[in-house]
């Protein structure tokens, strides 16, 4: 038979194999043998022959021609067809009884097995060493594979691994982006020496196979895939500094190029390396590069949630596709939510919650996994409650630790080292060096959200004496445990003109505003209480939380473009803020009743007159995310005219000049586009506009108003 490689046809496109050519069925092309042939039970009769339709010259054929030279009619040859095999009676498991393309047993295992589950409540054998860590799941003695099939193709999967390897063309930018990434980002959850260590062992692959100039290797994607669908194996003897060897090189998987590609992604949605990528003479490129990034990074986790044995690198890659996802998508989108509850479930199956199962980690590892779990906690409660859905990961269903306050070089170090920087450490885990360190900022908002937690349980609850009882005692411990924080970690305004970095300013901020946002939202939900104008603890909490967020608007760091961090504290905390000190301008006006002392009026109007001026401008800033198209256009323009509308009426009333004649469009100077009737309350992120006037809104018809609409039951507050 013919062997050689499948070759174009005249018409451009690829060969066919010969039983899938005579047989007129689609063939995948696959070499040295399709895909479909591999299923028919025929591999011995599949080859790709160089020219099918050249007919052989035979001993009879010439013989007869020399015998009739003056024949004017040619002989008729009969036509021999190909014997056509029956697909359809074919046993699919002839090949040795198994798929050849079967779904790899590894990739099944089940991962974490708790207290309740099957494994725990089959018969113990006495002889057999009981096995504390239940994290090691139940694995087959015999079977190699699974009786099913992939769900995508050998020739599908190796196509989505090609296009992520051909993102590396762009190798040398990707790199700059990942080490500045581990410069000046105060917020990593991973320990970013890591990802240093992983783009840096990348480079003689990079070199070998000439990514940045040529297609990738089928070998060298044959190679990511073989080794994604293999356990990650960790030993409690591996040191950190040497985890790059398990995933690198001729280790290489999808996990590690998916991490440094949403790695990279992040770095440059924040205006970093401006010098790699010049915006007016390649308009839009970074946006186009930053979506290549996100899409490349996400086809990893596809292929990896479909191939890949559970493992940690999977959870870092989840975790940093989550974080790039919501910066290009927006909290709102429905990738964004999904790509949290990927997270959750590896997590879980991964057995990270119970900390109490994995005694055998390496210290770093455990370090790492707790700074994880602590940060998609937080997380999940922020994209819960933002959307005004339950929460996927509780306190209650674990016993993790807080991650230690320890820098990422301490956690990386030798064992001798690591052990002396945790004896430092005080009592509670924290630094005693007044030092800002990444691990802070987890620990702290790792306890505002367990707050948080709490909370939400009475989002939906009326309020009464039982409610109002517990909600003041978690007011009272969200009070001392904010005290009970360093007093390096406060927030002072005062902290900009100091010799602090505005990136560690800008995180005292973060996890100021974080914190005390559930003090914001027990006030609300206290709220009926007494009215508005004379509820001093929740005007006052508005007030500090609008105005620390606006302060973020005047920050200006050379490294990068803080706008997007700025929109995102606008979204999560301004806007809610702003709409009840809104909400109380309206009412002071209606009832004249004067605000207590301690609150301004006229700097509510000026800190509502800044945030609108600012939501204006997003949508005309290239990194802001708001521009139209974008994920956060939408929301930003709403809140605009809302608060808008909101501070035309208060400034400048119209008089009503008769109760029984109905204002016009034009009297109200209302744009009858702006979604300002109730439906604007059902937009993701704009639930916190509840309470406020929109005056001349009901009386345009259809609605029928606000009447017997209890507010405080439809209202979700933004996170």
């Amino acid at each position: 038979m013919v062997g050689s490689t499948p070759a174009d046809r005249r018409n451009g496109k690829p060969a066919s194999c010969e039983p899938c050519r005579l047989n007129k069925t689609k063939c995948d092309h696959a070499y040295p043998k399709c895909d479909r042939c591999v299923q028919r039970g025929i591999v011995d009769k599949c080859f790709y022959h160089p020219a099918p339709l050249t007919k052989q010259r035979t001993a009879d054929n010439e013989g007869s021609r020399q015998k009739e030279p003056s024949s004017s009619r040619p002989v008729k040859r009969k036509r021999i067809y190909a014997p056509v095999p029956d697909t359809f009676g074919a046993d699919p498991f002839s090949q040795n009884g198994k798929f050849t393309d079967a779904v790899a047993v590894e990739t099944y295992r089940p991962g974490y097995l708790g207290p309740t589950s099957y494994e725990a409540n089959l018969p113990k054998d006495e002889l057999s060493p009981i096995l504390h860590n239940r994290e090691a799941s139940v694995e087959s003695e015999t079977d190699l594979e699974m009786a099913h099939q992939h769900p995508l193709t050998k020739s599908m999967r190796m196509q989505m691994t090609t296009d992520i390897l051909k993102t590396f063309r762009y190798y040398s930018t990707i790199k700059e982006l990942v080490v500045w990434h581990g410069l000046h980002c105060q917020a990593g959850t991973i320990p970013l020496p890591f990802d240093v260590g992983l783009i840096q062992a990348l480079q003689p692959t990079v070199d070998r196979y000439n990514l940045t100039h040529s297609v990738p290797d089928p070998r060298l994607v044959t190679s990511v895939l073989e080794n994604s669908s293999k356990p990650l194996e960790i030993t409690q003897s591996l040191k950190a500094c040497d985890f790059h060897r398990t995933c690198t090189g001729d280790n290489i998987r999808l996990e590690t190029i998916g991490v440094l590609l949403a790695t990279a992604g992040r770095a440059l949605s924040f205006g970093s390396c401006s010098h790699l990528i010049n915006d007016q003479t390649n308009p839009g490129l970074r946006s186009k590069l930053v979506d290549e990034l996100l899409r490349a990074s996400t086809s990893c986790v596809i292929l990896c949630s479909m191939i890949t044995p559970v493992n940690d690198l999977l959870t870092w890659l989840l975790f940093d596709n989550y974080y790039l996802t919501i910066m290009v998508c927006g909290f709102s989108a429905p990738p964004s939510y999904r790509r949290m509850g990927e997270l959750n479930t590896q997590i879980y199956a991964l057995g990270v919650h119970r900390e109490s199962n994995t005694p055998n980690l390496p210290a770093w590892l455990l370090e790492t996994r707790r700074r994880i779990f602590c940060s998609s906690y937080m997380q999940d409660k922020t994209i819960s409650t933002f959307l005004g859905r339950p929460i996927r990961m509780s306190k209650r269903h674990t016993d993790i630790k807080m991650p230690l306050d320890l820098s990422d070089e301490e956690l990386m170090a030798d064992e001798a080292t690591f052990n002396k920087a945790v004896g430092r450490l005080d009592a509670n885990g924290w630094n005693t060096g007044g030092r800002y360190l990444r691990a802070s900022w987890v620990r702290i908002r790792y306890i505002s959200s367990q707050f948080l937690e709490e909370i939400l349980d009475f989002a939906l609850v009326k309020v009464n004496e039982n409610v109002e009882e517990q909600l003041l005692d978690i007011s009272t411990r969200i009070h001392s445990a904010w005290t009970s924080f360093p007093s390096h970690l406060h927030y002072d305004p005062h902290c900009w003109s100091t010799s602090l970095l505005p990136g560690i300013c800008l995180m005292l901020v973060v996890v100021h505003q974080t914190h005390w946002y559930t003090e914001f939202m027990i006030r609300k939900l206290l709220a009926h209480t007494q009215p508005l104008t004379s509820n001093l603890e929740l005007l006052r909490v508005s007030t500090s939380l609008l105005s620390n967020t606006l302060t973020l608007g005047r920050l200006r760091d050379w490294h990068y473009d803080v706008q997007k961090d700025f929109l995102m504290q606008v979204i999560l905390f301004g806007i809610p803020s702003a709409s009840i000190l809104a909400s109380a301008l309206q009412e002071q006006q209606r009832t004249t009743l004067p605000f207590p002392p301690s609150i301004s009026r006229a700097e509510i109007i000026r800190m509502l007159s800044v945030l609108i001026s600012h939501l204006e401008a997003a949508a005309h800033l290239d990194s802001s995310n708001a521009r139209p198209g974008e994920a956060n256009y939408n929301l930003c323009r709403k809140a605009c005219k809302a608060f808008t509308k909101v501070m035309d009426n208060v400034l400048d009333p119209k008089p009503k000049e008769g109760s029984d004649i109905a204002p016009t469009s034009a009297d109200l100077d209302l744009d009858l586009d702006l979604g300002l009737d109730l439906d604007i309350f059902a937009a993701p992120g704009l639930e916190a506009f509840e309470g406020i006037d929109f005056s001349g809104v009901s009386e345009l018809g259809g609605g029928g108003g606000d009447d017997g609409i209890d507010w405080g039951t439809m209202v979700q507050w933004t996170m």
